[in-house]
């Protein structure tokens, strides 16, 4: 199995960055998204998920159906406020610079992490949402199943640098602890420093598999 060695801090990730201000269309397109975003977290909050559909949703936006179609495939991506995961191309290009198996789990931690502090970067508040998990927990399996083509993704990406059983391996000891930070108690540190705690969390799974298995 891929053994861990070196630090993600170390990873020189390099973002572009533009001071080109939003057209008003584009802004007009993120204060429509946002709406139903928050109308959606607005429902399941005071309802329960049960009582937020789509039609629901819309009302309270005060938004048509079609609308919310061209921001959101599904009530539960409206609630989490992400269309999908997705792998961007420079993210896919940084991974398969890797060397095989040479750091291949750090580098899952790395490209998983980056995808999702994308979302915080694109206006998911994870803070938020990891609050209403905990208040609806009856959300996680759809918040996971949402995970389930990013996983693909990344698992196809990991059979580019080792054998296909292999790559599910270790994608799946990543996802395992991303599904751990949306379980776990509302701290601070996961949501500002989540490539590092993923980083840590996957150590820890280390340390204990091979301790408990001597």
């Amino acid at each position: 199995m891929t053994t861990l060695h070196t630090d993600p801090a170390t990873h020189d990730r390099t973002r572009t960055q533009t001071d080109d201000q939003p057209s008003l269309r584009e802004r007009k397109k993120v204060e429509t998204r946002s709406a139903i975003h928050e109308a959606a977290v607005r429902l399941v909050a005071e309802n329960g998920a049960g009582q937020a559909s789509v039609d629901a949703i819309c009302s309270e936006a005060g938004v048509s159906s079609r609308t919310f179609f061209n921001y959101f495939p599904s009530k539960v991506s409206a609630i989490v406020g992400l269309s999908a995961f997705v792998v961007t191309d420079a993210q896919r290009e940084t991974f398969l610079q890797g060397d095989g198996e040479k750091g291949l789990v750090r580098d899952l931690c790395i490209l998983v992490g980056d995808i999702m502090d994308s979302t915080a970067r694109d206006g998911v508040d994870r803070a938020a949402l990891r609050e209403l998990l905990g208040r609806r927990p009856e959300l996680a399996p759809d918040v996971i199943k949402l995970a389930s083509d990013l996983r693909l993704q990344v698992i196809a990406l990991a059979e580019q640098r080792t054998s296909a059983e292999r790559a599910q391996l270790a994608v799946m000891m990543v996802m395992s602890a991303v599904d751990c930070a949306l379980h776990r108690p509302l701290d601070s540190d996961v949501d500002t420093e989540f490539t590092r705690w993923l980083f840590d969390a996957v150590m820890t799974m280390q340390a204990l598999a091979r301790e408990s298995l001597d």
